[in-house]
């Protein structure tokens, strides 16, 4: 009877340990990148059985996140402005990205000139017509402040100004402002008469790119540079010894399997 209640009690102990054992990583930050880690770590815990959750905050949200020692893992879709530069950070770049202005499939432009794109981000431009649409008024979609996105795409379109001695937004404020990559892409395969811009690396049919300045997005005219809307997907860290699930996590999305499969989404792999 003693030897039945000790097995009995063994059962239950042993399968809670095994519980226990599993490690569990934390990132956070660009909800583009996010898009290219979750299907990463989607492998990676099939294959170790650990763990990673994955929080798409914005890139900002993230870099702060690991300077405040609250996250040990960030992402971000920008380099890092001057200001988030810390002594003891570190960043890798695990692919790179274009951004993409997209529209819904049956809106019949199918270009757009950098300062046609930029007029209509600043509210000089409001009617498809004005750019050889049809006669409907434009439905502008941005992203939050906080978004790697947004500040890339401001960057390249020209559309910050200086105030008081900080480069800041210039863009109209009665656009529609979201905080998701997947809100934009949403939002336009929903309104004929939308546009937006989001990671070329998470084109779907239900919206569609246009070029820009007559370049179309092709991860051959972004390699050749021809397609200049290109920017990094970083991860970063404290510099020091990391966990060890958050270095073997690191290893795996720099491995040349993780790498092959960004290739195969849309990315530039980092290493080839």
């Amino acid at each position: 009877m003693l030897f039945r209640l000790f097995a009995l009690a063994f059962s239950f102990i042993v399968p809670f340990a095994n519980a226990t054992s599993e490690e569990r990583l934390t990132l956070s930050g660009s909800t583009s990148v996010t898009y290219l880690i979750d299907v990463l770590s989607e492998h990676y815990e099939k294959e170790t059985g650990d763990t990673v959750e994955v929080q798409g905050t914005g890139s900002s949200a993230g870099i702060l996140a690991v300077n405040k020692g609250i996250s040990e893992l960030g992402m971000s879709s920008r380099y890092l402005k001057s200001t988030e530069l810390m002594p003891d950070l570190k960043t890798h770049v695990i692919a790179y990205d274009g951004l993409t202005l997209v529209v819904h499939p049956e809106n019949p432009i199918v270009s757009l000139s950098s300062a046609q794109i930029a007029d209509i981000y600043r509210g000089k431009i409001t009617n498809w017509n004005q750019v050889g649409g049809e006669d409907r008024k434009i439905a502008v979609v941005s992203r939050e402040l906080a978004s790697g996105s947004r500040y890339s795409f401001e960057t390249f379109m020209g559309l910050t100004r200086i105030y008081k001695g900080e480069q800041v937004s210039d863009i109209s404020s009665s656009l529609l402002v979201v905080n998701a990559n997947s809100m934009v892409k949403m939002l336009v395969s929903n309104n004929k008469h939308a546009v937006g811009y989001i990671s070329a690396g998470s084109i779907e049919p239900s919206v569609k790119s246009i070029s820009v300045d007559g370049v179309s997005y092709s991860l051959a005219n972004m390699e050749d540079g021809s397609y200049k809307l290109s920017r990094p997907f970083l991860l970063l860290h404290k510099k020091g010894e990391l966990s060890e699930i958050t270095q073997d996590f690191l290893d795996y999305v720099l491995s040349e399997k993780s790498q092959k499969l960004a290739g195969d989404m849309g990315f530039i792999p980092a290493i080839r």
